[in-house]
């Protein structure tokens, strides 16, 4: 029978039993002990509790920094790799602007091997021997007329290659790091709601704590009870 259950039994002459009165207050007192020891250990638990709570938040935090540094290094990098892309492909403009000139140069000068041909073909007529030689000279300039279109040909089709190489280069370099980007995004909108949920977690394990410590407070200092009358005083 509890503290709060007990009923004491009235003396002869008025009043209750000394031994109920005393039985009455050890009881009361070993219930008392015993309840505040199980709310010490809840609120060691409760400490131990909050504890690691606040090393994981901790870590979270520092999960939350090293992201937001990654990316950050990564937005630069991304910086860095679209001007050197775009230093790139004024460099390939730069070797397509000079081929063109120089595909122009070699129809000017084919214009003039034509213009020659006609003066050519008279001197052919004076004298045998000077048109073989110039013949010979009109057949060596078409030879080095089609090597040189074909040499710009090749030249052509290498830098359309190379900046097909360049701009699929580009492209995934640009896909990996939106993908890197988003991912890092991503983990700090988890990271902040993992954060914002042991918020909450705190703040309902300190109202416990409160509500413990307003319980221990109320158990440690019971009021008295009301002097009874004892036998032979």
């Amino acid at each position: 029978m509890s503290a709060g259950e007990t009923q004491f039994r009235t003396a002869a002459f008025g009043g209750f039993q000394k031994q109920d009165v005393l039985n009455y207050i050890e009881t009361a007192a070993r219930e008392h002990a015993e309840k505040l020891s199980e709310l010490q250990r809840e609120v060691e638990q409760l400490r131990r509790d909050k504890e690691a709570l606040e090393a994981e938040r901790s870590g979270w935090e520092e999960r939350l920094s090293a992201l937001t540094k990654e990316k950050t290094t990564l937005e630069w990098e991304l910086s860095a790799r679209e001007e050197q892309f775009h230093q790139a492909r004024t460099e390939a403009e730069d070797k397509a602007r000079r081929l063109s000139e120089a595909e122009a140069l070699v129809e000017r000068q084919a214009e003039r091997l034509r213009q020659v041909e006609p003066a050519a073909e008279a001197y052919e007529s004076v004298k045998d021997r000077t048109a073989g030689v110039e013949l010979e000279a009109h057949y060596r300039a078409q030879a080095v007329e089609e090597e040189a279109r074909q040499k710009a040909r090749e030249t052509m089709e290498s830098m359309e290659q190379w900046l097909s190489r360049v701009q699929e280069g580009y492209d995934r370099l640009r896909t990996d790091l939106d993908a890197t980007v988003a991912h890092a995004a991503g983990e700090l909108e988890r990271l902040k709601e993992g954060l914002s949920g042991l918020t909450g977690e705190f703040e309902q394990h300190e109202t416990a704590l409160e509500q413990l410590a307003e319980e221990c407070r109320s158990h440690i200092a019971p009021p008295p009870p009301q002097p009874l009358p004892l036998d032979g005083e």
